[in-house]
């Protein structure tokens, strides 16, 4: 797939997973790569100094949710792709973002339009797994080049609370047609916002 092509995929993505978040009434997806406001907020640093961004971001609403900032990546995949390495990287991210900044890290979400890793797919939002990944990653994520070095450094706990907050969101197109309308969507922000005064 030429980089045209997949970038295009990429804004698409993001587009259709904005709007499904948006559409829960339980989202609102406020920052959308590459918006010059959501830049910085979906922008972390890797211990060798250069940046990753996430896709989009934002606030979750209602419940035990309330107010809880979330990070996203959209993968608008119609076949595996190269997915399960994507999604190693991802999760080594996650771990780098929480270490950095922990307050901002309140969920981490993988929005795909394919599954992959079928089989290891109840696993891949284990601690074991950010574990793995985090070492896979090492020397940007904690910035070590020795994979023994690597094992003593990365933090189990840390693991666990990345682990925690991950969620795995599998869309399809037949799926997407059966949310919210705007009308409908809207008439819930206005009541939401009238109950706030």
């Amino acid at each position: 797939m030429s980089g045209e092509l997949l970038h295009s995929k990429g804004e698409e993505g993001a587009r259709r997973a904005k709007h499904w978040l948006d559409s829960t009434t339980r989202a609102n997806a406020r920052w959308v790569n590459p918006n010059p406001v959501a830049i910085p907020k979906l922008t972390f640093q890797w211990a060798d100094g250069s940046n990753f961004s996430y896709d989009l971001g934002g606030l979750l609403i209602g419940g035990d949710f309330e107010g809880q900032e979330f990070l996203v990546e959209s993968k608008f995949y119609e076949t595996p792709g190269h997915q399960g390495q994507m999604y190693v990287e991802y999760l080594a991210k996650c771990y780098r973002a929480f270490v950095t900044r922990p307050d901002r890290c309140d969920n981490f979400m993988w929005i795909t339009w394919h599954p992959f890793s079928l089989t290891k797919w109840s696993k891949l939002c284990s601690a074991d797994e950010v574990k793995s990944a985090t070492i896979n990653y090492r020397e940007k994520c904690l910035g070590c080049e020795d994979r023994a070095d690597a094992e003593a450094i990365v933090d189990d706990e840390t693991c666990k609370e990345v682990a925690d907050r991950l969620w795995l969101i599998l869309l399809s197109k037949r799926q997407e047609e059966l949310v919210i309308s705007k009308k409908h969507l809207g008439w819930i922000r206005d009541r939401e916002t009238m109950e706030e005064d």
